[in-house]
């Protein structure tokens, strides 16, 4: 039973090619609901009832829940515009944010039936996203395909669902660089070069939580018979996402490498007899390295820029320096006062979710990062998943939207995978839930 034999039938990649198509794409469309991040999240609800799952209901969940709402509804009442600044229904919009905090709360809660089903599904379409997403920079910046070009990519974000910009607005921005002699940025389909760097991020974590999770799960359902040499995690694919966001050059990017680069390094050094080398991983690894040596030595001087200017950054003000503006009642109950609303509105999603229900948006990210840690821990990457969930939260952009409930999952439901195996392993399954089981198609495909 090797994890990539027949893993990589034709049957098993299809549909997390097609998830990995809409991640892509994901804020493409006509409109804000006609979009293609709609079609992923609801292309995501059928590969959730396909594979069998089961939302378990706790009194914390629901308590959490009713919290978040009544003090949403207060805030609704008092000032609407900490909810919305533009919305001309604010009662449809209130309802709108309770079924994407409902969305999330369920994501944490999942009793998934094939756990190996959604963990192959979720591994196959993390890589598929960044070996798309690096073929794509690889076209662009070669002009293999002369239509394809930096310039492209800028102008599409006007016709992006989130994340657009005035066509007159990106004009300027190219000519003006173009006149200094400075590349346009990378941002491909994303609207901003830290979206797609989070998009890159996040599917690392997820591609690592997979695959760890995973190696468990299939060595446990063949321990009774025979050993199995099982294939996790591929060096080579992190080395080249973690290369792809430096080269993108977000100042999100370097706090991703950093965080990932982390990981790995506490890992190898808690882990060493895990580390298995032979003389062709050995080449191809100095030959990554030393591709990821080079891109470092071409966007360090913008870096060691944005380093020594960041207390200058209004991206980084947008996000975190808005907290100084608010009292100890808007964390309490809400931001119920227009003289402190932040002139640009909110940028950073766990301050928007605190200042629409204070206390309620306090309880509901707490409530997710200790479910993130405690499912997160038997794989050891508790640290990892928790900053993958805040670096989320922390994008600029509305946090309660489908293309961010999509991005969530990649993290979460690997999560429950794991959370499912392990509680079963150890007896601690609560009555009335179905026990996880083994595909015995997966299962086949891994003999």
């Amino acid at each position: 039973m090797d994890v990539l034999r027949g893993e990589y039938s034709a049957s098993s990649l299809f549909l997390p090619f097609v998830f990995a198509l809409l991640v892509l794409f994901i804020q493409e469309g006509f409109s804000y609901y006609e979009s293609v991040q709609t079609a992923a999240l609801l292309f995501l609800m059928g590969i959730m009832l396909h594979s069998g799952v089961v939302v378990r209901i706790t009194p914390v969940l629901l308590a959490v829940f009713a919290l978040f709402a009544a003090l949403l509804v207060v805030t609704a009442v008092l000032l609407p515009e900490t909810i919305s600044q533009n919305s001309p229904h604010i009662i449809v919009t209130t309802i709108g944010v309770l079924g994407y905090v409902a969305l999330i709360l369920a994501m944490v809660s999942l009793r998934p039936v094939s756990v190996d089903r959604l963990l192959l599904f979720y591994k196959h379409a993390s890589v598929m996203t960044i070996v798309l997403i690096i073929m794509l920079i690889v076209v662009t910046e070669l002009a293999l395909i002369p239509s394809l070009t930096r310039e492209y990519f800028i102008l599409r974000n006007a016709n992006l669902v989130t994340n657009y910009s005035a066509v007159n607005g990106l004009l300027a921005d190219l000519a003006m660089r173009s006149a200094r002699g400075v590349k346009p940025d990378i941002d491909l389909f994303y609207g901003e070069q830290s979206f797609l760097s989070l998009v890159i991020f996040v599917c690392l974590v997820s591609y690592l939580t997979s695959s760890r999770a995973l190696v468990r799960v299939m060595q446990s359902a063949q321990e009774c018979t025979h050993g199995v040499d099982v294939k996790g995690v591929s060096v080579p694919l992190l080395l080249c996402g973690l290369g792809c966001m430096l080269y993108i050059q977000s100042f999100s990017s370097l706090f991703y490498v950093a965080i990932v680069c982390g990981y790995l390094l506490a890992n190898a050094l808690s882990h060493p007899e895990a580390i298995r080398l032979t003389p062709m991983k050995v080449i191809g690894v100095i030959l990554l390295v030393v591709v990821v040596f080079l891109v470092v030595m071409q966007t360090y001087p913008y870096y060691l820029h944005r380093l020594t200017t960041f207390s200058d950054s209004l991206s980084a003000q947008q996000r975190f320096g808005v907290v100084l503006g608010f009292l100890p009642q808007d964390f309490i109950f809400g931001l119920h006062d227009q003289s402190r609303m932040p002139p640009f509105g909110f940028h950073n999603g766990i301050i928007y979710i605190i200042m629409m229900a204070g206390l309620g948006g306090v309880s509901l990210i707490t409530y997710l990062l200790y479910r993130v840690v405690h499912m997160a821990r038997p794989l050891g990457l508790g640290v990892l998943s928790v900053l993958a969930v805040l670096a989320v939260f922390s994008q600029n952009g509305a946090i309660l939207s489908p293309n961010k409930l999509v991005i969530l999952s990649l993290i979460f439901v690997p999560l429950t995978c794991a959370d499912v195996w392990f509680s079963s392993r150890a007896c601690r399954r609560g009555p009335g839930y179905p026990p996880p089981q083994v595909d015995p198609v997966v299962n086949r495909q891994h003999q």
